[in-house]
């Protein structure tokens, strides 16, 4: 239900925050619409991380103002000075931070006592990085996988980073016969990259 794959860079400085679903909105992007740093994917997968948890979405605001009462019952109500810096704060009610462990944490039948379900400590710690309120401070993609709970998938070997995407036609405006011409170019410009020949040799193997 969120709208993924927005870890890029536009042109267009008026991007806004009603392209995601507001239950896996990073709060930079409702508190400022023009905000569109590749740390909102974070937060989103976080959202979407405890969502495989609880098979539920936890952030389920009906409003803005609801959303972030939301996310203060889960996450505590952030200190006022990080509510300032990032936003005017309003008269906000102190909410404290639930504790991870009982909500997501290890689950256990109560008859065989054996593990049913839950999230390890170092998941929730993991969980608890993707969920930081101010931006500045929330993990990048690669802190993010350097992260201990995620040590039997990572390798920082096979995990290379890309630089941001900018697509200069995409606050252009064109005719028809305009585009055609714009995606024959791009074809005819495309260079197929050096790693294509090499799944070749493998699939001949």
């Amino acid at each position: 239900f969120f709208e993924r794959g927005l870890m890029h860079r536009t042109l267009d400085p008026e991007i806004r925050s009603h392209i995601q679903c507001r239950w896996g909105r990073a709060p930079e992007t409702a508190l400022c619409e023009r905000y569109n740093g590749d740390k909102i994917d974070i937060w989103s997968t976080g959202c979407i991380m405890e969502e495989l948890i609880l098979l539920r979405p936890i952030f389920r605001g009906t409003d803005l103002l609801d959303q972030f009462d939301k996310i203060f019952d889960i996450i505590g109500t952030p200190d006022l000075t990080i509510l300032n810096d990032i936003f005017i704060a309003t008269d906000c009610r102190q909410k404290q931070k639930k504790d991870y462990n009982v909500l997501f944490g290890f689950k256990y039948d109560p008859v065989t006592k054996t593990l049913t379900s839950g999230v390890s400590p170092e998941g929730i710690d993991f969980l608890d990085c993707l969920l930081t309120f101010d931006h500045r401070t929330r993990p990048t993609a690669e802190e993010a996988l350097s992260h201990p709970f995620l040590k039997t998938f990572h390798n920082p070997m096979d995990e290379p980073t890309k630089e941001f995407l900018v697509d200069e036609h995409q606050a252009k405006v064109y005719s028809t016969a305009e585009w055609k011409s714009i995606i024959w170019q791009m074809i005819e410009e495309f260079v197929p990259p050096s790693w294509i020949n090499d799944e070749d040799d493998i699939a001949d193997d």
